[in-house]
């Protein structure tokens, strides 16, 4: 089998650390064959690392396109939220395989001007909702679909997104702002509407929910806390986000290999002493929520209730699916499953492999499928038509949290 070529579009930690190693690691399946991207040490190491010459190296996505490679058959598209709209549209133009990072577009109505063009598109066009590849995630719809705890009635889906990821990527990172990327629930937890949908087997009807910015504000910080914690804060031993804990140690992978391409500790210090990730989590100009729940109702009478929360030590997702004839429950990171029988009271403890490479090896399982699906044909699991719904779930989610949690119908907000 040939390898897929193709473009990638933005060298960021997603576009160098998933799929660029992808193609390093599975030379057999992915070949990156152009690269853009603004920031020149990180162009210069995907130039090097995956041996392009000059005229396959871009500073914006815009002249990559112009002067794509002939060979190139398919883009990835891990730029910036904000940027996709303009490189999905052109892809689409030039008849491209697409790999497009979550969420697809920020805003509704870019979502509904996807959504339409998409629909004729008949190249392999497929989001980033890599949880669902996810050896753990996948054993649940299995076991769901062959009917272990019968008829399914309620699911209770906890994201947690845990204090460090939380500070690092929604407090001092990329997504921190609202005005610079999109809503919490639609930049982190479109996962989980996602997620929820494909588990619920049926569109969401309606939903309502609630949220806000609680802790992460100026407020709250400690007396004396200075703008950057680099610059003498008496409240290093106790403070949690204290950048020596997170960034200055001997791990350099994420987060750490975000902040700086050069991961010495001379490159690391420098890089917290000017870069957006050495403020002090109380003096930053974040303004996403913190913490949000959201009850929703799907047209088949399943209800569900989803939380994401910064408050957390590690970063997993825990789910609890209550049906007719059992309970299933499990948590993500820990690989364990376990299904409660009413009738017998039998409990069937499931133990996943545990997975390498991103998010649980879903990373690896979806660019894979990808690939297999050009090469070979059939449907894609995470085909962009699939998406779309997880996109108005979380709009809709947005939408009720800053009008008090009113009720919210999905066909309503499709039309806003």
């Amino acid at each position: 089998m040939e390898p897929v070529k193709a473009a990638l579009m933005g060298a960021g930690s997603r576009g160098t650390y998933t799929y660029a190693d992808y193609a390093k690691m599975n030379p057999a399946m992915l070949k990156i064959v152009a690269v853009a991207e603004p920031v020149e040490a990180r162009r210069k190491k995907i130039q090097d690392e995956h041996h392009l010459s000059d005229d396959r190296v871009f500073t914006d996505w815009k002249d990559a396109m112009q002067a794509l490679p002939e060979d190139a058959e398919a883009v990835i598209i891990a730029t910036q939220d904000k940027m996709h709209a303009g490189p999905l549209a052109e892809a689409m133009a030039r008849n491209l395989h697409i790999i497009c990072e979550k969420p697809i577009v920020p805003s509704l109505g870019e979502c509904g001007e996807i959504e339409k063009k998409s629909a004729p598109f008949n190249k392999v066009f497929m989001i980033a909702h890599v949880l669902k590849y996810t050896a753990f995630f996948s054993r649940i719809k299995e076991l769901l679909d062959q009917g272990r705890i019968g008829k399914l009635i309620g699911i209770d889906l906890v994201e947690n997104t845990g204090h460090v990821h939380m500070s690092h990527s929604f407090v001092r990172g990329n997504w921190r702002n609202l005005s610079e990327s999109s809503p919490m629930i639609l930049a982190k937890s479109c996962h989980d509407m996602d997620m929820l949908h494909w588990l619920a087997g049926a569109p969401c009807e309606s939903l309502s929910s609630y949220g806000d910015l609680h802790y992460f504000k100026k407020e709250n910080a400690p007396q004396d806390a200075p703008l950057r914690c680099l610059d003498g804060c008496p409240h290093m031993e106790d403070c949690p986000y204290h950048v020596s804990k997170i960034y200055l140690g001997p791990d350099t992978g994420w987060p750490v290999n975000v902040i700086s391409t050069d991961l010495s500790i001379e490159g690391r210090f420098k890089a917290l002493q000017e870069g957006p990730y050495g403020r002090c989590v109380f003096h930053c100009d974040n303004d996403v929520v913190d913490h949000q729940s959201v009850s929703l109702r799907f047209a088949n009478g399943v209800l569900a209730s989803f939380t994401m929360t910064a408050f957390s030590m590690d970063i997993t997702r825990n789910i609890t699916l209550f049906g007719t004839g059992g309970e299933m429950s499990g948590n993500l990171e820990k690989g364990l499953i376990t299904i409660k029988d009413f009738s017998s009271r039998n409990i069937d403890n499931i133990a996943i492999a545990p997975a390498t490479g991103g998010h649980s090896g879903g990373d690896e399982n979806f660019i894979t499928d990808f690939v297999r699906t050009i090469r070979g044909g059939g449907a894609a699991r995470n085909a962009v038509k699939n998406a779309f719904e997880s996109h108005y779930m979380a709009h809709a989610a947005e939408y009720s949290r800053l009008r008090g949690a009113q009720t919210i119908r999905l066909e309503d907000i499709k039309v806003l």
